[in-house]
């Protein structure tokens, strides 16, 4: 009998009882309390075997019914488990509709062995519809019924994870954070869904290089670099491709920043990745920019832009740095329209970050032709935005082109830039980061 897990014992205990109509009261007894009946049935991993042999002799069970109704809900489990592999490939085949009208259907009870599987897969398709708040309460469902049984999936990682993206999809950056911490935390070595830990870890890195702190996530990155190997999903070294050589370009490490977007437009390219592949060419343009190769950006950009199948969002940052290009090259005809894309796409995504930049960008359209009073007024959104997002970087960038705009022409507007500078490396400082860490 010890051969058999507590964890399926509990279940055949919780489904005699409920056929019987017996409550958790009506088995309790001096021996057993309600609540730590509770626990066998769910395969709370600290009960011991004995608690469940002792319920299964209290219900009549005999020792050699239990091999046979074992490999009955074995069976009942291994369908479930195959369905809910269904529902996964729908839902990464963007037929999430279909795949949470499956989930609808199946009707699990909280305490079945897979309802936290279930309740997680129902929150990653409510994402997917952005209905926000039902992926929340989905998600924590799914945690908290994880945290209570044998956690064979990770399930309360992951949903931790997507719990970060629900917040991370609406701007708000540190608590999308405290999530991927939480989901770390839940991440155990011993049990399935191994990959779990590089995606969290990603997610960290990305979320920390979105709020500006480039050396925290550069440390997150190096931390997990050389044990990548391991990992048989391309798109997720891909992205860690992606993001040490934006961190590198960054930090000023445009050197490193072309090793490693080579080597990632190399993989990408092989594996036709092209939504990789074109970050990974915004990259290297934008690292050209900062370098003043002008010629060698544009072919980047060219290179990107010529790219199929990508995903719309990600055209805001790469129009965006094709503007600035334009704008150093006095090429202002060309400037124009593309900022305009990027604040269209940035507002229609509500990406706030990348949103920023290109709200910045046009402000250095303005300035660089002489119209100021359009230039501030890009520099005024770009700051309120960046402010009521915690973006600092942003912010202290925005706050020195209004200084630059009323050096000389307004003093009392150039003292109150100056001010909020101060202001703005106070609380840098206080978060241990440095302006010369990158925009």
């Amino acid at each position: 009998m010890n051969s058999y897990p507590s964890s399926e014992l509990g279940v055949i205990i919780r489904k005699v009882r409920k056929e019987r109509g017996l409550r958790l009261e009506d088995l309790a007894d001096d021996n057993i309390s309600p609540a730590t009946i509770s626990n066998v049935e769910r395969g709370v991993p600290h009960v011991s075997t004995d608690k469940a042999l002792y319920l299964l002799k209290k219900l009549n069970i005999g020792l050699d019914q239990v091999p046979q109704m074992l490999k009955r809900k074995r069976e009942e489990i291994r369908k479930l488990n195959f369905k809910l592999l269904g529902v996964e490939s729908l839902f990464s085949n963007g037929k999430w509709e279909k795949a949470l009208e499956i989930l609808h259907s199946l009707e699990l009870e909280d305490s079945h062995l897979l309802a936290p599987k279930a309740y997680y897969l129902k929150g990653k398709c409510l994402i997917k519809a952005k209905r926000w708040k039902k992926a929340e309460r989905e998600l924590h469902k799914a945690i908290q019924l994880a945290s209570q049984q044998a956690d064979v999936e990770n399930i309360e990682a992951a949903g931790f994870n997507e719990l970060a993206i629900i917040y991370y999809s609406q701007n708000d950056l540190e608590n999308a954070l405290q999530f991927i911490e939480s989901g770390i935390d839940a991440f155990d070595t011993e049990r399935e869904r191994q990959y779990l830990y590089y995606l969290l870890t990603l997610n960290k890195a990305i979320f920390l290089e979105r709020l500006g702190r480039l050396n925290e996530s550069m440390n997150v990155v190096t931390e997990v670099w050389d044990s990548l190997y391991c990992l048989d999903e391309s798109d997720t070294v891909l992205t860690f491709y992606w993001l040490r050589s934006e961190l590198l370009r960054r930090l000023g490490q445009h050197r490193g920043a072309e090793e490693y977007v080579l080597e990632g437009i190399d993989i990408a390219r092989r594996n036709s990745d092209f939504n990789l592949l074109f970050d990974l060419w915004t990259v290297m343009g934008s690292s050209y920019i900062n370098q003043e190769k002008w010629d060698e950006a544009e072919f980047c950009f060219e290179q990107a832009l010529s790219l199929d199948g990508v995903k719309e969002h990600k055209f805001i940052q790469t129009f965006s740095w094709l503007g600035m290009l334009y704008i150093n090259q006095k090429e202002w005809n060309k400037a124009f329209p593309v900022l305009e894309k990027a604040l269209s796409l940035g507002k229609k995504h509500n990406d706030v970050p990348r949103y920023i930049q290109a709200i910045h960008v046009m402000g250095d359209y303005y300035r660089e032709r002489g119209e100021a009073e359009k230039a501030i007024e890009q520099y005024h959104q770009a700051l309120e935005l960046s402010r009521k997002h915690d973006l600092l970087k942003r912010e202290y960038a925005a706050v020195f082109r209004l200084a630059e705009c009323w050096e000389g022409q307004n003093k009392e507007e150039f003292s109150k830039a100056t001010a909020n500078m101060y202001e703005v490396q106070r609380k840098l400082a206080k978060e241990g980061a440095q302006i010369l860490d990158g925009a």
